[in-house]
């Protein structure tokens, strides 16, 4: 498409920035950046359609939840969702994300440790400055560290110098150490291997990296209350589940038990969770009623929610679109190894927030340059 009116980047810019902080804000200012892209043009809005191809591993999801809701009724949220999936490809221009990114990023970690600070001073725990404690009034941590580490991603491809460009991927991986999302960082970690195999090279900042990333999370467990590694890794009981693996593992073995009930078409988005609060309650899992949690994995979600029918639907779509357009593979391993570990322990995708990360992702790192 044509180079984008200024109109369509303040409001694309504003998508990128209200992200973190207010979803409704966020999707508004994405649909007025679509129409501002496509209103303008609509001749070059259709030329864009017939470049859509790489885009249908990602609108297969949309193609699964639209089909699934024949068979079960989706709710008007569970759409709009979605939408970031289908409205990005049009909306999506580089240059603005590259430049906004950073920004909402040191907007985020200045909110959050400012707010933690004063919290502190009126008298709260050390601990409010690491965990959850951290992200108060904001989103769940893997979500917030995906963000922060895309806006360190559009730094090193920005013009800054390297003194810039190391300060601010220092001060992200100090943050990302802070919030102590174990598999968020188990995911980029795999993700930065990948990159490092291919390169068939170990970078020089690499070391330096591990050391400051060490020392977040050295802080964050020193001053956690009850979140420190021994809370990780427990037996496996529902009754006493509350750590971060063995309420995953209950989690799977409840959705499991209720795939295999349903496993064709699923229980539907809007009866999942029910049908998971039930099992749960049969399973003495209390930590799961109390909560209301969801599987914690966004395979095993989609599976129960739209069954084997379901995932066919989004597997030969994206099939169909890899054949058509071959993505680079480096990149669409950074994506699939970052991504796809992070959904084995979260259900991503069922928060607008994770849609839409996914979907800037996506648009950045595995469509082709010429194409957004």
């Amino acid at each position: 498409m044509e180079s984008p009116s200024l109109i369509h980047r303040i409001f694309l810019s504003l998508w990128v920035l209200l992200l973190p902080f207010w979803d409704l804000g966020a999707g508004v200012a994405l649909v007025l950046a679509f129409f501002a892209a496509v209103l303008p043009n609509l001749s070059a809005a259709r030329r864009r359609w017939s470049q859509s191809a790489p885009m249908w591993p990602l609108w297969g999801v949309v193609l699964m939840v639209v089909l699934g809701s024949l068979w079960h009724p989706t709710s008007l949220d569970g759409y709009l969702r979605h939408l970031p999936l289908i409205l990005v490809f049009w909306a999506y221009d580089r240059e603005s994300i590259a430049r906004s990114l950073p920004v909402g990023a040191i907007a985020v970690m200045a909110f959050l440790l400012g707010a933690g600070m004063l919290r502190v001073l009126e008298g709260a725990e050390w601990d409010t400055l690491v965990y959850r404690g951290l992200l108060k009034g904001l989103h769940q941590h893997v979500y917030i560290g995906t963000y922060l580490l895309l806006a360190a991603l559009a730094v090193q491809n920005g013009p800054w110098s390297g003194r810039i460009k190391g300060f601010f991927w220092a001060l992200t991986l100090l943050f990302l150490g802070l919030l102590g999302a174990k598999m968020l960082l188990i995911s980029a970690l795999l993700a930065a291997g990948w990159v490092a195999f291919r390169d068939r090279s170990f970078p020089r900042w690499a070391l330096p990296a591990v050391a400051i990333l060490t020392l977040g999370f050295g802080l964050a467990q020193g001053l956690a209350q009850g979140r420190a590694m021994g809370h990780v890794l427990k037996p496996v009981d529902p009754h006493w589940a509350t750590g971060s693996v063995d309420t995953r593992i209950v989690q799977v073995q409840a959705a499991w038990e209720l795939i295999q009930e349903k496993p064709w078409l699923g229980w539907g988005p809007e009866s999942t969770q029910p049908a998971l609060n039930a099992r749960y309650t049969q399973m003495d899992y209390r930590f799961g009623v109390k909560r209301a949690l969801n599987v914690h994995n966004q395979w095993v979600e989609w599976a129960l929610a739209y069954g084997l029918v379901g995932l066919g639907i989004w597997l030969v779509t994206a099939a169909a679109g890899f054949r058509v357009a071959r993505p680079n593979p480096l990149t669409l391993g950074v994506f699939v190894l970052y991504f796809g570990s992070l959904w084995l322990t979260e259900s991503f995708m069922e928060r607008s927030l994770g849609v839409s990360l996914v979907a800037m992702a996506w648009m950045w790192g595995v469509v082709p340059k010429k194409e957004n």
